[in-house]
């Protein structure tokens, strides 16, 4: 019994020995990978310009929102205050997909993407998509609730960094975060 031990531990380590010399042997090779005698040096006096590259514009510039994100401290629907909405708040802020401003409305669950025209004052829902996280069903209610808001237009207003989305559905105002 002592003899198979023995054996095993031969074995053992005979095979970490080859992991090691492979594992070692592959970083030598890598490291001489990009590494050549004939690379061309620059020559003395030469000019040598930095690459100038444009950064594009953020894509929530010009829009609706600005590059700013707006978190709900409360709100009211047809049955009065919807406290979740200053515990649990929603968060919203806006991008350019596309051709098209599209709403990234963050909910104790999930986020949805609310693509919209924007007139005026009013954002008209185009398309909506939601991810796909699984929710407790109080969380699952508040995007149902959420999604409920922006299948209908929206009328909005940003004063002084506050933000206040209303229509039939409900009222909700939003502080710049």
């Amino acid at each position: 019994m002592r003899s198979t031990r023995l054996e095993g531990a031969a074995v053992q380590g005979s095979s970490f020995w080859s992991v090691l010399g492979v594992t070692m042997a592959c970083t030598l090779l890598l490291s001489g990978c990009g590494q050549s005698g004939n690379v061309p040096r620059a020559t003395p006096g030469a000019s040598i310009q930095p690459l100038t590259t444009q950064q594009p514009e953020p894509f929530c510039e010009g829009g609706p929102l600005g590059c700013s994100t707006f978190t709900s401290v409360r709100g009211s629907d047809a049955t009065g205050d919807v406290a979740w909405l200053g515990t649990q708040p929603l968060q919203i802020s806006s991008t350019h997909v596309n051709g098209e401003w599209t709403l990234l409305v963050k909910t104790p669950c999930n986020v949805l993407n609310v693509e919209v025209s924007v007139q005026d004052d009013v954002w008209a829902m185009r398309s909506m998509v939601a991810s796909a996280m699984g929710c407790r069903e109080l969380e699952g209610s508040y995007e149902g609730w959420t999604a409920k808001l922006f299948e209908q237009p929206v009328q909005w207003n940003l004063d002084d960094g506050v933000l206040t989305l209303s229509n039939s559905h409900a009222t909700i105002e939003l502080k710049e975060s």
